[in-house]
């Protein structure tokens, strides 16, 4: 009977480590491992993030209209002005947001 139960125990022990390694990892979600040449254009893009630490290459993944991920290499030039024209548009989106609820 004792073997039983240390078996079991070793088992259920596995099992909680096992699940705790898969739930606490932070590894990267998406890296790029190629980048596109085509340029974007501006009214496409919603967003864009930069890949994770841990990932291979850096890149740029830009977030369409139609949640397309586009990755690109961040030290390109048209990538540099896209992801300048989204941040002036994001930020004027939230300057007009903020102006607009302090006049209601």
């Amino acid at each position: 009977m004792r073997p039983h139960c240390i078996f079991i125990a070793c088992l259920v022990l596995f099992a909680f480590c096992s699940l705790a390694r898969s739930h606490f990892s932070q590894g990267p979600d998406k890296c790029c491992f190629s980048f596109s040449n085509v340029r974007i254009p501006v009214k496409q893009v919603v967003s864009y993030h930069t890949t994770h630490l841990e990932c291979r290459c850096t890149g740029v993944i830009f977030i369409t209209k139609d949640q397309r991920e586009i990755c690109a290499d961040p030290l390109v030039s048209w990538v540099l002005r896209l992801k300048k024209m989204v941040d002036d548009r994001t930020l004027r989106n939230i300057v007009s947001e903020i102006s607009s609820g302090e006049s209601a």
